[in-house]
């Protein structure tokens, strides 16, 4: 009996060292603002132009969500621009998915929207949807709008990045965006993971 005792704790033992021994993967290093502590990403249900779209759709990728509208002149095609060029780059991979909302819903039909983004890449997907939900889906992801006099829309420019089970996890600004060798770092890396940070 105390022999079986005595054995059983040297297993435990063992183990546990092995347990402690074991190599585990080291956290990623990025170069956007990465969360510490990662909260899910504000689900939504918006329109695209094939019809009503969640975040839930996209469960199981990477996703990477900016806010935008297809009259902008300057940041919005730029951002979407140099977000296709990374896609192409990482070699249009199947487990990242871009997503582009329009906080300008009063012009962008869900079609438009769509259409918008699909111009930058065709597996892009553009969203809209009515004043007030996209309104809610923005102050949730913490996107600041304000509309001036002649229709120009002031708004926060970040890509947001969420991981696969729906966390928001990195926040990436309009600086890293255009300079792309970073985020596409990134990127590489999350994606080498599976989305595992």
């Amino acid at each position: 009996m105390q022999r079986n005792l005595i054995l059983a704790l040297l297993l435990l033992a063992a183990l546990g060292a092995a347990w402690a021994l074991w190599p585990r993967p080291r956290p990623l290093e990025l170069s956007g603002t990465v969360l510490k502590n990662p909260r899910p990403a504000p689900e939504f249900r918006l329109e695209s132009a094939s019809g009503p779209v969640t975040l839930a759709d996209f469960r199981g990728k990477v996703v990477l969500v900016f806010f935008g509208y297809a009259h902008c002149p300057d940041v919005c095609p730029l951002t979407l621009n140099h977000l296709a060029h990374l896609y192409r780059e990482l070699g249009e991979p199947e487990q990242l998915q871009v997503v582009a909302i329009s906080i300008d819903p009063e012009r962008d039909t869900p079609e438009a929207m769509d259409r918008y983004a699909k111009m930058f890449h065709p597996s892009f997907v553009g969203l809209s949807g009515p004043p007030a939900a996209i309104a809610k889906v923005a102050a949730g992801f913490f996107v600041y709008v304000r509309k001036d006099e002649t229709g120009y829309l002031d708004h926060t420019s970040t890509v947001t990045l969420i991981d696969p089970e729906g966390r928001i996890r990195v926040l990436y600004g309009q600086q890293l965006v255009e300079e792309e060798t970073a985020m596409l770092r990134d990127l590489r890396a999350i994606l080498e993971r599976k989305g595992r940070f």
